[in-house]
């Protein structure tokens, strides 16, 4: 009888646990839109374009020129996936307040030193031979990155300025200065450029980056270290250590994404990644990552200032809008959403 009164109990909210009732009080979802505003608002205008450019390049070119042919959509996923891969990994660095403004000009050097040490040998068993030495040239650039900003006491920007620099220089001995202007591989590429290869990798790569921003020391370290140096490091935090691991997973993804770039002609040109650096900031900001980094900058603010800055390009190009005047849509975009984003101090620009 006593379980039957029990199971006709009316439920009353004023009966659950004090921690229940706590959680069912503080929720509240206006703060919750409030903390997530420039995501919400990333997404928002990502739905928008989608929905602009599935309609304009008919209006402006003909009926046959649409954003959902299976031809775009694949040019889509082609150019999304380098982008993507180069901001996850960028995402880490971000988070700290800091910057690296010689992504362009890695990528570049590393695609030309895959390219060589496969053509040297001219088998497919070089790959993992190539893929291993830009991968420690890679490292090697990320811990000088970590170590210029600690001990030379430079904002960590400089450090990136420096290699900017260096492979800058090295990229015009590689091409302009050797007389090429594009190096082919002579082993092919061609499997990494079917497109459920290339969703796969994606998929993989936003899980990893996802699971070390939220559920390892690294990234909750850099997310703390982001939103106040000083307080992450009287908490215990490992600036050093820190920065190295997110230089040193910039750096994986980075090569990675050189491999990619790669595959998509079998080869690479001077020109192919000169204006990573500025398109990677754009992205971040497209998505609604502070570039001052902190607890609220996203693996999702890079996923979908990605997809959204492709968006852009691909249906300006879709439009027939000609190169020079993308060039200044994504400028004033860029110019507006700094604006937006730079009018509280904890929102100001990298360190």
């Amino acid at each position: 009888m006593s379980n039957e009164n029990s199971q006709n109990k009316k439920f009353d909210l004023k009966e659950l646990p004090g921690k229940a009732m706590h959680k069912i009080k503080t929720f509240n979802w206006k703060e919750w839109a409030k903390d997530n505003i420039f995501t919400l608002v990333a997404m928002g205008g990502f739905v928008l374009l989608l929905i602009v450019f599935s309609f304009l390049p008919q209006v402006m070119r003909g009926p046959n020129v649409t954003f959902w042919r299976a031809a775009v959509l694949q040019r889509y996923i082609e150019q999304v996936t380098v982008y993507l891969i180069l901001a996850l990994g960028a995402c880490f660095v971000y988070l700290m307040g800091s910057m690296d403004i010689s992504v362009g000009y890695q990528v570049a050097v590393f695609a030309t030193i895959f390219i060589a040490i496969v053509n040297a040998i001219g088998t497919a068993g070089a790959i993992p031979l190539a893929l291993i030495v830009i991968v420690v040239l890679g490292l090697v650039c990320a811990v000088f990155n970590a170590f210029v900003g600690a001990y030379v006491k430079l904002p960590t920007v400089m450090s990136s300025v420096i290699l900017m620099q260096l492979f800058s220089g090295l990229t015009t001995y590689l091409y302009g200065d050797s007389g090429y202007s594009a190096r082919a591989i002579v082993v092919s590429l061609n499997i990494l450029n079917e497109t459920w290869v290339r969703v796969i990798v994606l998929v993989a790569l936003i899980a990893i980056a996802y699971y070390l921003t939220n559920y390892t020391v690294v990234g909750k370290r850099a997310k703390a270290i982001g939103s106040n140096k000083l307080a992450a490091q009287q908490a215990g935090a490992d600036l050093l250590k820190t920065r190295v691991l997110c230089y040193g997973i910039f750096a994986l993804f980075l090569c990675v994404a050189s491999v990619f770039a790669i595959a998509r002609k079998d080869s690479f040109g001077e020109a192919d990644s000169v204006s990573y650096q500025m398109d990677i900031m754009i992205m971040l900001l497209m998505g609604g990552m502070p570039l001052s980094g902190g607890y609220k900058g996203r693996v999702l603010n890079t996923v979908v200032g990605t997809l959204t800055y492709v968006v852009l390009n691909l249906g300006l190009s879709l439009c027939g809008v000609s190169a020079e005047y993308v060039f200044f849509v994504r400028a004033l975009i860029f110019v507006i959403i700094v604006c937006l984003t730079c009018r509280k101090p904890g929102l100001l620009l990298p360190r």
